[in-house]
């Protein structure tokens, strides 16, 4: 396998971990806040494939709001990595904030071009991901529209400002 393919397998362990518990995480914190009773049951006897047992009445608000809790795990990711690619990229990093780094020993928090983009289109994969599980949720009437709506906006927002971050760094590198 080449590098490239490597890389993003690597960067993308975490992401998909993040994925998965924060739908959990967002199950058990909803069902908590509500009171709800929520039961676990294994389908098939396959522990990847499990349901939740909720009345009917809860179910919406219990999978609409896990949903927001996934996507805000997601966002986060994102939210930091654009923070990276933005502030602390090795191209473009003002020698104002290489001095608070360097007068704290955080230089190891400036990241390359590689690290930031093929860490970024992971991250971005894995926050479009999360749109479609929610869109189909809504589809299937699990989850309110008004969720997918802002995991869209969001998404949409967060992928110009990475694209745009990307092709001013090809710019960057062309001027030289």
């Amino acid at each position: 396998m080449n590098k490239t393919l490597l890389t993003l397998i690597k960067y993308s362990l975490l992401p998909a971990l993040l994925l998965f518990i924060g739908k959990l995480a967002g199950i058990l914190f909803v069902s908590g806040l509500f009171n709800f009773n929520v039961q676990f049951s294994l389908v098939d006897y396959n522990i990847f494939f499990f349901k939740t047992l909720v009345d009917s009445k809860n179910y919406i608000i219990l999978s609409s709001y896990s949903d927001m809790f996934m996507f805000l795990v997601m966002m986060l990711g994102m939210t930091i990595l654009l923070f990276q690619a933005l502030v602390l990229h090795d191209s473009h990093i003002s020698s104002n904030t290489v001095f608070r780094l360097a007068k704290y020993n955080l230089l190891d928090l400036i990241k390359t071009s590689f690290d930031l983009y093929h860490s970024g289109i992971v991250w971005a994969l894995f926050m479009w991901l999360s749109c479609l599980l929610i869109g189909l949720n809504t589809l299937k009437g699990a989850t309110y529209i008004w969720v997918l709506g802002i995991a869209l906006v969001f998404s949409i927002s967060y992928s110009i400002i990475f694209i745009k971050d990307l092709f001013s760094e090809i710019k960057l590198i062309k001027n030289e």
